[in-house]
């Protein structure tokens, strides 16, 4: 049997019949076998829009040799060692299965819910603005990204092994096949409540343990080996351990400030803040397609950039079909994020705009990483104030490029209120300047654009500090700590938040 690989335009629309059609037509051959390695869509020309698609074909008159595929491997080992997790997002989920599957004794430690829970008290969050902290967006299975469009892009590019993992562990959990070739794949936020509960069930049943609603509150050391840690909440005491994870995602500030009270090692480092802006999904289809839907399509997205002279905007985490949420970390906070459901058929499609920001920018000066904290925990505070309640400040996208009077706002799919704003009174004057710029050349690119909405703070794009690793993956000054994922502030997002904690796990089972 011979391999080859090919490219075929297809239409948008296409069945698998035509598709084996296809493949037949380019190898001359109709006994084949076939795999879709990777599909894009193809937008540029509007009359002829189409999916250009690569396929690795296996057949007897093909002439080339298969390649070979490198899989992740877990070394299995027989220890007694005990690993405590904190924090059960994508890294910390990752690490814990690897570890558990390689022998290791594995506890996950998590201050949020279960998804069942944590849907429900969403839901009841969403109709009467009684913020709970076991059923926010934030915290609980799975972290920020189980309430997400569950994107699971990745632009670094040392992870191919890692990502297979990642892929194969979601489709076996029942994520849909095509994350394995889309160009910008996504599983939706119903299919991520499903499928993270599938993943923790494979990792108990490996014999793993997850301790839900209790958050780490102390850290017990002996030189420089933490030896256990203290946790309230629904369960509450002492949690011995020979290593140690914390994987507590971007929002944890109050696990972020008990690490560096105990000497472990943090910096400051640059990430992007600015708001979110909505539009209606058919304005955007019909601007970026010239129809209002596309057959096989759900839904058209965007990823745009701006170079604004001094610095640039992005477009970041955009969520088609989707909704605006309140995002809030705890009860005296104001966060937007985005969601969608794997259909993306909601009326609303909306996207962080932002654009890098260092909080010494706000300070006027060098500042420690615990007071970095602090500043990003007063904006996000401010924006809780405007109102004392989750409404947020919000204008039209117009009106920021305009000027003039602040008109009154359209329909939104956010849950809370929009409150008529000049937003320019909520950002640091160059960081709203970048923005702006961002926003004139955003819609000379989109027709569109103009006509959105933009909204409350996104801040949660990353960290706002970041560890200092040593070599081995320890954090500073422990040699049992291992800090990972966005809270470790070398990763962000679901895939390179899973890689980095496989990562970390695969130097403990190395090194051990």
């Amino acid at each position: 049997m011979g391999y080859a690989e090919i490219t075929l335009k297809l239409p948008t629309d296409y069945s698998e019949d035509l598709l084996r059609k296809k493949i037949g037509e380019e190898i001359s051959s109709r006994n084949f076998t076939f795999r879709i390695l990777k599909r894009s869509l193809d937008a540029r020309n509007k009359r002829d829009i189409h999916f250009m698609t690569r396929i690795g074909v296996t057949s007897d008159n093909l002439s080339g040799n298969t390649p070979e595929i490198q899989k992740l491997e877990i070394i299995k080992k027989q220890t007694y060692k005990k690993v405590v997790v904190t924090g059960c997002g994508p890294a910390g989920i990752f690490a814990a299965l690897i570890l558990q599957k390689a022998g290791f004794h594995v506890t996950i430690i998590e201050k949020g819910a279960e998804v069942a829970k944590r849907n429900e008290k969403i839901t009841e969050f969403e109709k009467t603005g009684t913020f709970d902290s076991l059923g926010g967006y934030c915290f609980g299975e799975g972290g920020a990204g189980t309430f997400s469009d569950g994107k699971l892009t990745s632009r670094t590019k040392t992870i191919s092994v890692e990502k297979d993992f990642i892929f194969d562990t979601f489709i076996k959990a029942g994520a849909p096949s095509e994350i394995a070739f889309e160009t910008y794949p996504h599983v939706g936020s119903d299919n991520l409540k499903k499928i993270i509960p599938a993943i923790i069930s494979d990792f108990r049943n490996y014999g793993g343990k997850v301790i839900f609603e209790s958050e780490v509150t102390g850290i017990f050391k002996n030189g420089d080996r933490i030896t256990a840690v203290g946790i309230s909440g629904k369960e509450s005491g002492k949690i011995e351990g020979d290593f140690f994870i914390f994987a507590n995602g971007h929002s944890s500030f109050k696990l972020y400030k008990l690490l560096i009270s105990q000497g472990v090692l943090f910096t400051t480092k640059p990430f992007a803040i600015g708001f979110r802006v909505e539009h209606l999904q058919e304005e955007l289809n019909f601007s970026m397609w010239r129809r209002y839907s596309l057959p096989g399509v759900k839904a058209a997205e965007y990823h745009l950039t701006a170079d604004c002279d001094p610095g640039h905007a992005f477009t970041f985490c955009m969520c088609p079909g989707g909704k605006v949420v309140q995002s809030a970390p705890d009860e005296i906070s104001s966060v937007v994020n985005g969601m969608s459901n794997y259909a993306r058929n909601g009326k609303f499609a909306n996207s962080a705009v932002v654009t890098p920001f260092s909080l010494e920018e706000l300070a006027g000066k060098e500042i420690s990483a615990g007071k970095a904290l602090d500043l990003l925990e007063n904006m996000e505070h401010d924006f809780y104030n405007f109102r004392k309640s989750f409404d947020i400040p919000a204008t039209r996208i117009s009106s920021i490029i305009h000027g003039g009077k602040i008109a009154d706002l359209p329909e939104s799919s956010f849950s809370f209120g929009l409150v008529p704003a000049d937003l320019s009174e909520f950002f640091p004057k160059t960081v709203y300047e970048r923005l702006k710029a961002g926003l004139q050349i955003f819609s000379k690119k989109l027709d569109c654009f103009e006509n959105g909405t933009a909204m409350g703070l996104e801040s949660k794009t990353s960290a706002p500090i970041k560890c200092l690793r040593n070599q081995d993956l320890t954090a500073a000054p422990f040699t049992n700590l291992y800090i990972c994922g966005e809270g470790s502030g070398y990763s962000g997002g679901i895939v390179s938040s899973a890689a980095d904690g496989i990562k970390t796990a695969l130097k403990i089972v190395t090194d051990f």
